[in-house]
């Protein structure tokens, strides 16, 4: 059975076993520097990083921020030695079943990429949609561009301008 096991402290055992993933499936522009994860795992209460446990093993990290009136699903990620083992798809499961309402994440934009294109059709076999086309996703570092990507959601909303913003302001602009 899934398990998503929230990490609270930065010397946590399954954060040290997570943060080679972590750096190894997000390139640098899409992740922030491990000090500053690690400071905001301490200190902000609506950030969420989780451990993905099965039966006892860990398998790989998923985080989302609870904004109350929706969650925004940052970084989900599985160790490569597990994947197409359908544990993605038991995370994803179990979020739809555990974080009820609406969620949002971010995805490269599925235009001449083939894994970009799997990875939109894979969201989407799960529930979601393309909500906008014209997002352009903050920078986690100071002296770097931003980055053009896609937004996907489970639902609709009139309020996903403000949403969008609620994401610009408290994870890509806090700086901790």
């Amino acid at each position: 059975m899934i398990q998503l096991i929230r990490i609270v402290d930065s010397d946590d055992l399954y954060l040290k076993r997570l943060i080679p993933l972590y750096e190894g499936s997000f390139p640098l522009d899409e992740r922030r520097p491990v000090e500053q994860l690690k400071r905001l795992i301490k200190s902000v209460e609506i950030m969420h990083f989780n451990a993905v446990v099965l039966d006892g093993e860990l398998c790989g990290l998923f985080v989302f921020w609870d904004f109350g009136t929706f969650r925004y699903l940052e970084h989900f990620a599985i160790y490569p030695h597990l994947r197409n083992k359908k544990i993605g798809q038991q995370v994803l499961d179990y979020v739809a079943k555990n974080l009820p309402g609406l969620r949002l994440l971010e995805v490269e934009p599925a235009v001449g990429d083939e894994v970009a294109k799997r990875r939109v059709e894979y969201y989407r076999r799960n529930g979601y949609k393309v909500l906008e086309k014209d997002y352009i996703q903050p920078s986690y570092h100071k002296h770097e561009d931003a980055c053009s990507l896609w937004i996907m959601g489970n639902n609709d909303s009139d309020s996903l301008p403000q949403y969008i913003e609620r994401i610009k302001e408290d994870v890509y602009r806090r700086n901790v």
